[in-house]
C-alpha cells in the first residue's frame, strides 16, 4: 500500500467516526425473565428495574427489557437508531444472545452482533420491549441501550471512498485500473474540510466530493463490458445444530423481520430464502410477520424458492422421502405463495445422491445449486457451471457457488462459501474462481449472515450500492433473485455449448469427499428414521387397502402430520448426527409419537380388513411390493408364512414346522451353509455348499468386531479421517456361548466385552431363507471409538454395488486415483455387494449407512461415538441387525433388492375371526418383473384416487405389468408431483397396467377406483 492508499485510508477512517453525529445511553428498562414466549406480547411480570452496569446470566434463558419514552428529535440529514450492545460483540453469530425487538408492540426486527440499530421516528412515543435470547451456553451478557443519530451524507461519502478503496487492495500495483480508484479518490478528499467536523463547511465539502466521485470516477471510470456477480440477498438457518427447534423458530422470526426492516431502507434490496418448515414456524408464531413476507413476495421483492421442505440430508434420506420432501415443499410454495419452485437449493448439504436429477426433473425442478462439495479435502471438481447427470441418464443444469475471498498466495482456492459479503475482495474472488468463464459472464454470491446472524447488513447494502457500479478491475454486482442469475447462466451455457459442441457434464453422484463420518454418528435417529420411512409407508397403504375394501375413512391428515415430522427430522444437520444432545432430546420425543401414532393408523387398518375377512386363522399382511416367503412373529411365536402376496394379505393356520438348522457349540448348518466359528466368536469358515466355495479369506475370519481410534482431523462428529484405519483393536472373546433355537431359525448368542460395554450377538441361520442374520445389542460406553464389522470374503472384485435412493451406484474398491482413495467410506442403504463373474456376496442392514469396500473385503460402520457437538453421542444401548447373503450370479441374480427390503419391512400379523366377506388371500398390487419394485401405494394428495409409485431396480429396460387386485375406471402416468404426463405407451387390459420403463426409471401412476 503506497502513500497515496494511506492518505485515503486515514481519511476515510476520519469519516467512519464522523457518521455518529450523537449518541447518549438510553437508560430506565425494567426487565423479567421469561420462557420461550407463547405470544408477542410481554409478560405481566414481575418487572425490576435493570441497572446498566448489570449482567444477566444463562443458558437457554429469555429475558423481556421494556421502557416508555418519547424519541428526541434529530438535525436535518440525520437519522436517529436505538442501539443495543450486549458485550458479546465479538463472538460468533450463530450462538451469541439475540433479541426481537417490539416498537409499541409491533413486532420490528431481529437484534444481533450484525444488526445492533433500528431506526426511529423522532418525536414519537415508544413503548419499547426486547425480547432477548442468551444461547445454548452459559453466558453473561450486558443490556446497553442507546440513541444513536447517524448522518447520512457522511455515511454515503465514507462508503463512496471505502469500497472502491478496498477494491484497489485487490488489484496489481500500479495497474491502470489501480491509478483510475487511486487519482479520483485523491480529488475527492482533495476537496473534503475536516478543520470543524459537523460544521457548515464541513457538510458542503461532503456533498462537493460526493458529487464529485458521481461525475469523475462511478459515472465515467466505472461499468463498461464487466462481468457480472449476481448478489443473493440470503440466510442460510440451520434447521437445527447447536441451537434446538424451538430456537429456530426465534432464529426464523429474527432474521426474517430484519430484512423486511431492511427493505424500507433500502427499495433495491430484494431476499431469497428456502425452506417452507421455516415458513411454516414463522405463520404459527408470528402471523402478522408472516403476512408481511406475503406482501414482499407479492410486490416481487421477496423470492421463495429451494423444492424441498426443508434442506434435507440426500444421503441417508429414503428415496420415498426425497420424493415427499419436494412434494410438500412445492405444494407449500404454491398454495402459500403461488411459487412454482424450480431451484434445488442446497448450498450446506454433505454430498448430492446420483438418484436425485430424475427426481428432480419429475418433479419440475430443473435447476441445482450448491457450494458444499468445494469443501472436498482432496480433490477439486473441475466444474461450478455444468450438466448433472442421474443414474438413470437424467441431466440437470447445475451451478456451485463460487463466493470467496481472493486467496493468499499461499492458500488453495477450492473453498467457497454461501455465508458472503458484498466487499470488492469477495466480489472480485468470486469471480475469479468461477472455472466456466467460457461459457457464462454470470456468477452468484449468497450475502448475508446466517443461523441467527440477521441476513444481509445495512453495511453489505450500502456496498453493494457501489460495486454495482462495476468498480475498475472489477465485476459488477447486481442484486439478483435466483431465478435472474439461472436463466442467465443457462442461456449463456447452452449458447456456448451449442456453438462449440462442448458440455461440461459430470456423471453420477456428487460425492464429498468430507463429512464421512455422519453415515453413522447418532445411530439411534437413523435407526429411528428408517423404521418411521417404512412405517409410514405401509400405513398409508393400509389406508388405502382398508379404505377400498372396508370403506374405513382415510387418516390423510394424521399422515400428512406424520411425514411432515420425518422430514423435518432430515435436516442437514439432524439426521446426520451432528447437532447438539437437546436437539436428539426433541428428536427422540418426536420419534416415539411417530411410532404410536403410525403403528396405530396400520394396526386399525389391518383391524378393520382382518375383522372382515371370511376364514379364521391369523391374518398375514405383507407391506411389499412382491410376494414373498417369509418368517412372521405373532405373541412372541414365529412361524413360517409361505407365498404371502404382494401388499396384500393371507389367512394361515400358524403350525410350528422344522427349522432345517443343526447348532452345535461352535458351529451352524442347513442345507446351504456350514458355519464355523473360532474362540473369538468370528466365522473362520464360512463354506456354500451349492457353490463348492470357501467364502473367508484364508487367515481372516468373518464378522470381525473391530475398533478403530476415531480423533479426526476436524469437526468432530461429522468426520472420519482416513488415518482412523492406522490403530485398531479386536473386541473381547465371548464370555458366554448359547445355542438359541426359534422354532423357523437356530442360531449361536455370544457375549463379548470391550473396554466398558457389551456387545451381545446372535448368528442366525434359517432353514428356509438365504440370509444369515447377525441380530446385535450393543451397551456402549466408549468415546472416539468407532466399532465396524468386517467381512474379508474370499471375492476379486474390482468394484463394489452400493443400494442407493431408487437404484444403485458402482464404486471402485481400490485407490488407483485419488479420487478413488478419496471414496475410503461411502454411503449405502439396505446393502452394499461384493461379486465376480458367477457369484457374489451381499452385506445387508435394517439401519446403517456407512459401508467401506477394499478388494474383497466389506465393512459396516456400526458406532462412532463423537463428542462434539454432542457429549452424549452414542452412549447406552443400541439394537440392529445386519446380515450376510452369499449368492450365485451378481446381487441381481441373488435377490439381494428384495431380501434388503424383506429385512427392513417385517411381515404383519392379526388374528382374523372369519365370517366376514373378504377374500382369504388378496394382493392390492403386484409386478412379475423381478427388477420392478412396487415402492408406495399412498391417497393422491388432492384427494382425487390413489398413487403407485414403482422404480427399475436392476439397470434394464423392461415393459412392466402392475396387476392390481381393486377395480380401477382410469390409469394414467404422473410427474412426482402427481400431475398428469402423456404416455401413448401405456395399456390397459382388465386390471393389468402394461408400460415400458427405462433402466432405474422412476414411475408414478395415478389410480381412480371404479365407484
Amino acid at each position: 500500500m503506497d502513500y497515496m492508499q494511506d492518505k485515503i485510508r486515514v481519511i476515510t477512517e476520519q469519516l467512519d467516526a464522523l457518521r455518529v453525529a450523537g449518541k447518549e445511553p438510553l437508560d430506565g428498562f425494567v426487565c423479567c425473565p421469561a420462557p420461550y414466549k407463547t405470544s408477542n406480547r410481554p409478560p405481566e411480570g414481575p418487572w425490576t428495574p435493570w441497572d446498566r452496569g448489570e449482567s444477566y446470566q444463562g443458558k437457554d434463558a429469555h429475558y423481556w427489557f421494556r421502557r416508555r419514552f418519547t424519541a428526541p428529535e434529530a438535525r436535518p440529514g440525520q437519522a436517529l437508531y436505538f442501539q443495543l450492545e450486549t458485550g458479546t460483540e465479538s463472538g460468533w453469530d450463530a450462538v451469541s444472545p439475540q433479541g426481537i425487538l417490539y416498537l409499541n408492540g409491533e413486532l420490528v426486527q431481529g437484534l444481533d452482533i450484525h444488526h445492533r440499530r433500528a431506526l426511529l421516528e423522532p418525536g414519537r412515543e415508544y413503548d419499547l420491549a426486547v425480547y432477548l435470547y442468551t444461547g445454548m451456553s452459559e453466558v453473561s451478557g450486558r443490556f446497553l441501550a442507546d440513541l444513536v443519530w447517524l448522518d447520512r451524507e457522511t455515511e454515503a461519502l465514507y462508503y463512496d471512498l471505502k469500497v472502491p478503496l478496498d477494491a484497489s487492495c485487490c488489484l496489481k500495483q500500479g495497474s491502470r485500473e489501480y491509478w483510475q480508484i487511486l487519482n479520483a479518490l485523491d480529488g475527492a478528499v482533495r476537496l473534503l474540510d475536516l478543520r470543524e467536523p459537523g460544521g457548515e463547511r464541513f457538510r458542503s465539502s461532503v456533498a462537493e466530493a460526493r458529487d464529485y466521485l458521481r461525475r469523475e470516477f462511478y459515472e465515467k471510470a466505472c461499468g463498461g463490458g464487466a462481468p457480472v456477480v449476481h448478489c443473493v440477498g440470503h440466510t442460510h438457518i440451520d434447521v437445527a445444530w447447536l441451537w434446538t427447534l424451538a430456537q429456530t423458530r426465534e432464529k426464523a422470526q429474527r432474521s426474517f423481520s430484519t430484512v423486511l426492516r431492511l427493505m424500507e431502507e433500502f427499495p433495491e434490496y430484494r431476499f431469497m430464502s428456502s425452506q417452507p418448515q421455516l415458513y411454516q414456524f414463522v405463520k404459527e408464531e408470528a402471523p402478522e410477520l408472516y403476512a408481511q413476507i406475503l406482501q414482499r413476495v407479492r410486490e416481487g421483492r421477496w423470492e421463495v424458492e429451494g423444492a424441498m421442505w426443508l434442506e434435507a440430508d440426500c444421503n441417508l434420506t429414503s428415496g420415498e422421502s426425497l420424493v415427499r420432501q419436494i412434494l410438500y415443499g412445492k405444494r407449500f410454495m404454491k398454495e402459500e405463495f403461488g411459487v412454482d419452485s424450480r431451484t434445488l437449493w442446497l448450498p450446506d448439504v454433505f454430498g448430492y445422491s446420483a438418484a436425485l436429477p430424475q427426481l428432480l426433473r419429475k418433479s419440475g425442478v430443473d435447476r441445482f445449486f450448491t457450494t458444499k462439495i468445494s469443501w472436498n479435502e482432496t480433490n477439486k471438481l473441475p466444474y461450478d457451471m455444468f450438466l448433472w447427470q442421474g443414474i438413470d441418464g437424467t441431466e440437470i443444469f447445475t451451478c456451485f457457488g463460487t463466493a470467496r475471498d481472493l486467496p493468499r498466495p499461499d492458500e488453495s482456492d477450492a473453498y467457497t462459501t454461501y455465508v458472503c459479503n458484498t466487499e470488492p475482495r469477495m466480489v472480485l474472488g468470486t469471480w475469479e474462481r468461477f472455472q466456466q468463464k467460457a461459457y457464462s459472464d454470470h456468477t452468484i454470491l449468497t450475502f448475508g449472515y446466517g443461523d441467527g446472524g440477521g441476513g444481509p447488513t445495512r453495511h453489505q447494502l450500502e456496498t453493494q450500492r457501489r460495486t454495482a457500479y462495476g468498480l475498475p478491475g472489477c465485476p459488477r454486482t447486481e442484486i439478483s433473485f435466483t431465478s435472474d442469475y439461472f436463466a442467465l447462466a443457462e442461456e449463456g451455457f447452452q449458447r456456448q455449448a451449442l456453438a462449440t459442441g462442448r458440455v461440461p457434464r459430470w456423471v453420477g453422484e456428487l460425492y464429498l469427499e468430507f463429512h464421512r463420518g455422519t453415515y453413522t454418528s447418532i445411530a439411534k435417529n437413523k435407526r429411528n428414521n428408517r423404521r418411521c420411512e417404512f412405517l409410514y409407508q405401509k400405513a398409508e397403504t393400509l389406508a388405502v387397502l382398508a379404505g377400498a375394501l372396508c370403506g374405513l375413512p382415510c387418516p390423510r391428515e394424521a399422515l400428512r402430520e406424520g411425514w411432515r415430522t420425518i422430514l423435518l427430522n432430515q435436516f442437514h444437520d439432524i439426521i446426520p448426527g451432528s447437532s447438539i444432545h437437546e436437539v436428539y432430546e426433541d428428536s427422540d420425543r418426536q420419534y416415539a409419537e411417530l411410532f404410536a401414532q403410525g403403528g396405530a393408523l396400520a394396526e386399525k387398518a389391518l383391524g378393520a380388513i382382518a375383522g372382515q375377512v371370511k376364514q379364521q386363522g391369523l391374518l398375514v399382511y405383507n407391506p411389499l411390493g412382491f410376494s414373498r416367503s417369509d418368517l412372521v412373529e405373532h405373541q412372541g411365536r414365529r412361524y413360517w408364512a409361505e407365498d404371502i402376496p404382494a401388499m396384500g394379505w393371507k389367512v394361515l393356520t400358524p403350525e410350528d414346522a422344522p427349522c432345517g438348522v443343526q447348532a452345535g457349540e461352535r458351529f451352524l448348518e442347513n442345507s446351504r451353509y456350514r458355519l464355523e466359528l473360532d474362540e473369538r466368536g468370528g466365522i473362520s469358515s464360512l463354506f456354500d455348499k451349492a457353490a463348492k466355495r470357501e467364502l473367508c479369506r484364508p487367515g481372516r475370519r468373518l464378522n470381525e468386531l473391530l475398533v478403530y481410534e476415531d480423533f479426526p482431523r476436524d469437526y468432530d462428529a461429522w468426520e472420519l479421517s482416513a488415518y482412523y484405519k492406522d490403530k485398531h483393536w479386536e473386541a473381547d472373546p465371548p464370555v458366554s456361548w448359547e445355542i438359541c433355537s426359534e422354532g423357523v431359525r437356530t442360531g449361536i448368542r455370544t457375549v463379548r466385552h470391550y473396554g466398558r460395554s457389551v456387545i451381545t450377538q446372535t448368528m442366525f441361520l434359517y432353514g428356509r431363507l438365504p440370509r444369515i442374520d447377525f441380530e446385535t445389542e450393543v451397551e456402549w460406553h466408549q468415546r472416539h471409538q468407532l466399532l465396524k464389522a468386517v467381512f474379508p470374503l474370499d471375492i476379486h472384485a474390482a468394484q463394489a454395488a452400493y443400494e442407493i435412493q431408487f437404484g444403485h451406484v458402482l464404486r471402485p474398491t481400490h485407490s488407483n486415483t485419488s479420487w478413488d482413495a478419496a471414496r475410503f467410506e461411502v454411503c449405502a442403504h439396505k446393502w452394499a455387494d461384493v461379486s465376480e463373474n458367477g457369484y457374489g456376496v451381499s452385506l445387508l442392514n435394517d439401519c446403517k449407512y456407512g459401508y467401506s469396500a477394499e478388494g474383497g473385503t466389506l465393512t459396516l460402520s456400526l458406532l462412532k461415538s463423537a463428542t462434539y457437538p454432542d457429549p452424549e453421542a452414542d452412549q447406552g444401548r443400541h439394537a440392529f441387525t445386519y446380515s450376510l447373503l452369499p449368492h450365485a450370479g451378481d446381487f441381481r441374480d441373488g435377490g439381494t433388492i428384495r431380501q434388503g427390503y424383506c429385512l427392513n419391512q417385517p411381515l404383519m400379523a392379526l388374528p382374523a375371526p372369519g365370517g366376514g366377506t373378504l377374500p382369504d388371500h388378496f394382493s392390492l398390487a403386484s409386478c412379475a418383473s423381478p427388477g420392478i419394485v412396487l415402492e408406495t401405494v399412498k391417497p393422491a394428495e388432492d384427494g382425487d384416487g390413489l398413487i403407485l409409485r414403482f422404480y427399475e431396480s436392476f439397470g434394464r429396460r423392461w415393459d412392466a405389468s402392475i396387476t392390481l387386485g381393486i377395480p380401477f375406471s382410469q390409469a394414467s402416468v404422473c410427474d412426482l408431483m402427481e400431475n398428469p404426463i402423456p404416455c401413448p405407451e401405456l395399456r390397459i387390459s382388465g386390471q393389468e397396467i402394461t408400460l415400458p420403463v427405462r433402466c432405474f426409471d422412476v414411475v408414478t401412476l395415478r389410480i381412480s377406483p371404479a365407484l
